[in-house]
């Protein structure tokens, strides 16, 4: 049987500080001082100096970064784990923000996404050897943040629900969105609230933790609430209204999990002929590009300032560098942005 020939064009092979060494006639210590900054220190004359680095750049050689980085004892590397939730327009502002910020501050980000393996952090940390690392406060154990330390992380931080005793925390308590929602609905007179929250596994812990504080907040204001669980899709959504709205006592407001639902919603009820917020009012949760352009507009619970993630980066910084000072915990301040739905 004849040997099948290899196709397309074959690539060349990546240039090495050996092939470097041999075409500027010298060794591959005088390339690594000089490409390292380090030949007056090793007295490289400047007329070799000039060969070795006119060669590297004929040849297309770069260092290995994170080899460079680990021989100075340090890589600028922050690694960023990211939930497995929906990369809405939250989720992709707070990405862009804390990337925009670390590099700023001269760091390398790298966007890592949860998985379901618990020791996915500790092995992606391994392999990059991270000066810093950002992560659900579920990722970062007691057990696991000395092995981050120990892999080289200077600066750890965690968002969690809560602030953890074991490290600095950025703390957003999800159960306050849902109590603000409630309470917003309360003061507008509301008494018979429908809470329509997503059928998404992804997000089903988040649900809960709004839900308890929307729960508690109709407790204490003496409010009905009634919760349905519907996938995101306006056939789903429309169902659900179309029941409520059949129901003798009707709610008058409905609290959304997001901005996405709360649109949809508001889409339907006007399709139904339904006045908003006379007959209906709607608030979501997000503070989204699209509750600010949709008329009317969106109320909408905004879950924090949309810099914050600029004043963990720097707290992330001091950690790092050793210089200035940094709190136990940072929590978040949610709040309510009227719109004309509500």
């Amino acid at each position: 049987m004849a040997q099948a020939k290899s196709r397309g064009v074959l690539h060349a092979k990546r240039p090495t500080s050996r092939d470097v060494a041999a075409a500027a006639g010298v060794s591959r210590a005088t390339v690594s001082y000089v490409l390292n900054g380090a030949d007056e220190k090793h007295r490289i004359t400047p007329a070799t100096r000039d060969r070795v680095l006119q060669v590297a750049e004929r040849l297309g050689y770069e260092p290995n970064a994170v080899a460079l980085a680990l021989r100075a004892g340090r890589t600028e590397i922050v690694l960023v784990e990211i939930p497995n939730w929906p990369i809405g327009p939250p989720v992709a502002e707070a990405i862009s923000t804390i990337v925009e910020a670390l590099e700023q501050l001269g760091y390398t980000p790298l966007v890592h996404f949860q998985r379901p393996d618990p020791r996915s952090l500790a092995r992606a940390s391994q392999r990059v050897h991270p000066v810093g690392v950002i992560a659900p406060g579920a990722e970062l154990s007691p057990e696991v943040v000395p092995r981050l330390q120990a892999f080289g992380a200077r600066g750890v931080v965690a968002f969690d629900q809560h602030p953890l005793p074991h490290v600095y925390t950025y703390v957003v308590e999800q159960a306050r969105i849902g109590q603000l929602a409630l309470e917003h609905l309360a003061s507008r007179g509301h008494r018979r609230v429908l809470a329509l929250m997503p059928e998404d596994p992804d997000v089903h812990r988040l649900v809960e933790q709004r839900m308890s504080g929307a729960t508690a907040a109709a407790r204490e204001h003496g409010l009905s609430l009634r919760s349905v669980t519907v996938p995101v899709r306006r056939d789903s959504i429309e169902r659900a209204l179309a029941a409520e709205l059949d129901r003798s006592k009707r709610a008058t407001g409905i609290y959304a999990f997001n901005d996405e639902q709360a649109i949809v919603a508001l889409e339907v009820l006007r399709d139904r002929g339904v006045a908003l917020p006379e007959e209906m009012a709607v608030i979501g949760c997000d503070d989204s590009p699209a509750a600010e352009q949709m008329r009317p507009r969106l109320t909408t619970v905004r879950f924090d300032d949309h810099g914050r993630w600029r004043e963990i980066a720097r707290h992330l910084h001091a950690m790092i560098s050793g210089d200035g000072e940094y709190p136990e915990m940072t929590a978040s301040e949610p709040a309510v942005i009227a719109g004309q739905t509500t």
